[in-house]
Parts: C-alpha cells; structure tokens; sequence
C-alpha cells in the first residue's frame, strides 16, 4: 500500500449551531486516498469506533467508551469520524469543559493507517470546530503517554501543544491495560493553546519551526543520553539553566516488549524529572526528533516559563 501524503487542501463546510450540531460533513481533505472527516452520529457507526478503539490500543470491552455515552455525546460535544469511503478509520472524541476549554478524551486510528496523518486531520478539525464555537474555546487538552515517539512528535512538533502538568500511574492496574501492560501508565496532559501564533505556524507549516539538531542542544543542554539502550545522566537540572532537553527512546513500544526492565527504569527517570521540574515552573515546550549518524535521536524540550513569550506560547495574555 502506498503511504497516504497530505495535500494541505482543507475545505471547511460546517455550520456550528447550539449544542454543536453541524452539518453532515464537516471537512474533506484531499489525500492520495479520499479521506473525509466528519461527525458521528449513528448507533451503526458509534459501534465500529469500538472497534477502532480496542484494535489501535489494545482495549477490552470495559475499557472502551460506551455506545450509549457515546451517542449523547455526539449531541453535545465532538463525536468525529475519519472515513475511508464508506469505512470509518479513526476516530476522536471530546466534550466541553469549562469555561474556556475542549477535553479530548480518546483519538483512534486503526493500526494499518497510522503514521499516515489521520490523527493529525482529526485534531486539525477538533481544532476547527473549536474556535467556531459559541463559547469562546482557548484551549483543548488530552491526556497522552509521554515516552510514545510518534504521539509526542504529532502533540508538540506538529501542533505546538504544551505540557504543565504530570499524571503518575494515570489509570491505575496496570497489569491488565491494553498496550501498558506491566508497566504504570504515566501521562502528560497536554494543553493545545489553539488561538496562540505559533499553533498557527505549526497549522500552516510546522517544519518551519524545526532547528538542527546541534542548536537545539546548544539553546537546551541535555541531561541525559541513551547508552544501550539506557539512561545515562550527563548533569543535574539545577537552578541555572532555563532550558533543557530530555533524550527519550526511538521506540518505547519494542523496548517495553523485548526489554520490559529498562522501559520500566525509563518510565521512573522520564518520571522523576518531570515531577521535579514541571511543579516549579518549567513548561514541556516541544518536541524534537533527528536523524543523526543513520540513527533517529528524539528529545523533549523544557523550558522555565517565564523565558516564553507568553502570547506566542499561549495565545492569550496570562
């Protein structure tokens, strides 16, 4: 199969009225495939996002969204679907939280389409829909693994999401959970800033704000570095520095399965640095992946907060 490559086309058909009820189709987005994002609102499709949700991550019946909450969602929040044809391919659902921001609760994208740009036309539409609602919608947020590569690439790189806060062992039990198992299931909540400038340029094209590899590191020093696999601390966080970068792995999947020891060991150091830094006033600000030496290199960036623009950063005077 040919992998699918974004056109940039974006139509936007939606007419938002009260309660968020729109127009059948909400977005088409011209693809190599025909790719058409819009909502969900039938019990027939309502089920197949079930589905979706247990084959992208691993869920059994109790871990899914229901289809009755599901359904009344669909009146009252974002209940969208990503269709291939007649086929629903992912999916992402959301509601309101007030005052001023959207909880996006799950994204799924069936695993032969993923890494093909669904999930980034979801939370672009998401984001649509957002600012054309009645209630003045400045932020949207999610819950996400921070040690998942392709996750963190499309949250920071691609949208220009931000993170303050740390959830550990988020869902509990996690012997039995999906594609955690056997590990605590630790997220960041990540904070989408959808009316700030740089969400914009990211929107528009985000590679603009990519930088080489050796100034990143020369703004933001590294911590750390993999060595076989494993952390390897290079210097203390200390009270000098506002900026710093995080090596992560390049693929925390296959290490939790064919090394479940180290990717446990990477959770709590990836852990302990965030519980330190992000109660104190450092941001997650971005994320960066590399290839360097014929090999992909991939690092969070923190940042004090009061170094950001903050307008730039947040969209809205803080």
């Amino acid at each position: 199969m040919k992998k699918a490559v974004c056109r940039e086309r974006l139509i936007f058909v939606f007419r938002p009225r009260k309660r968020y009820k729109w127009d059948a189709k909400v977005l088409f987005v011209s693809f190599e495939y025909n790719i058409t994002i819009k909502p969900i609102k039938t019990m027939e499709h309502i089920r197949e996002t079930i589905k979706i949700q247990k084959a992208a991550w691993d869920l059994d019946d109790l871990e899914v969204i229901p289809t009755f909450e599901m359904k009344a969602i669909s009146d009252v929040g974002i209940v969208l679907g990503a269709f291939f044809g007649e086929k629903i391919i992912g999916m992402i659902y959301g509601y309101h939280h007030f005052p001023d921001r959207h909880y996006s609760h799950m994204m799924a994208v069936l695993p032969e389409w993923q890494s093909k740009g669904i999930g980034y036309l979801l939370k672009r539409t998401h984001r649509e829909l957002a600012l054309n609602s009645p209630h003045n919608v400045n932020y949207i947020e999610w819950t996400v693994d921070p040690l998942l590569p392709n996750n963190a690439y499309l949250n920071f790189a691609k949208l220009g999401g931000i993170c303050r806060k740390y959830y550990i062992d988020y869902y509990g039990d996690a012997s039995s959970f999906g594609l955690y198992k056997g590990l605590p299931t630790d997220r960041f909540l990540v904070e989408w800033p959808i009316r700030a400038e740089r969400v914009k340029r990211r929107i528009k094209h985000y590679k603009e704000d990519r930088v080489h590899v050796d100034k990143l590191l020369s703004k933001s020093p590294p911590i750390n570095e993999i060595k076989n696999d494993k952390w390897k601390e290079i210097k203390k966080i200390g009270t000098s520095l506002e900026r710093f970068t995080v090596q992560v792995p390049h693929d925390f999947h296959k290490l939790r399965v064919e090394q479940p020891q180290i990717a446990l060991d990477w959770r709590l150091k990836f852990r302990e640095v965030c519980l330190e830094t992000l109660s104190n006033g450092w941001i997650v600000v971005d994320y960066h992946s590399f290839i360097k030496n014929h090999s992909r290199i991939n690092f969070y960036e923190f940042a004090r907060e009061e170094v950001l623009e903050q307008n730039e950063i947040f969209g809205i005077k803080k």
